[in-house]
């Protein structure tokens, strides 16, 4: 099955193969096939071909998060912070990932400028159990 998806994904027309649609496809066979380095590559051309989406960001930092951990997860997204210091999801996810890290104060700066941004955070916050450490450092 995934040689097969991948095999009719390549074969997609010249004009078509950086749409989002072919792009997001491609990553999600190899991440269903656990191929995270190659789920890794796609998240590169979403964030070179749809820079206006943060959801590239946040899919190669799942992919580092299953390679490498969470720790190394959020380093990825910490990299591009200067760019994305105004995307709430983005800051949501580094708190998230600092969290799992077990680095609960650092965490709980980015959740602060997280739920500032967007309030919908708060709720994501107190339900997460990954956010448990942070919650009691309070």
């Amino acid at each position: 099955m995934y040689d097969e998806s991948i095999l009719e994904l390549e074969s997609v027309r010249q004009e078509d193969v950086w749409t989002y649609e072919v792009i997001k496809a491609k990553y999600l066979t190899y991440w269903d096939a656990k191929e995270f380095e190659f789920a890794e590559a796609m998240t590169k051309a979403l964030r070179i071909y749809h820079p206006n989406l943060t959801e590239g960001w946040l899919l190669r930092a799942e992919c580092v998060f299953e390679t490498k951990g969470a720790k190394k997860a959020a380093e990825v997204l910490i990299e591009d912070e200067d760019s994305l210091k105004e995307q709430a999801d983005i800051l949501f996810a580094i708190g998230r990932y600092l969290a799992l890290a077990d680095e609960l104060l650092k965490a709980r700066d980015y959740l602060r400028t997280a739920i500032k941004l967007d309030n919908k955070y708060r709720a994501e916050f107190i339900q997460d159990e990954a956010f448990d450490g942070v919650w009691e450092s309070f």
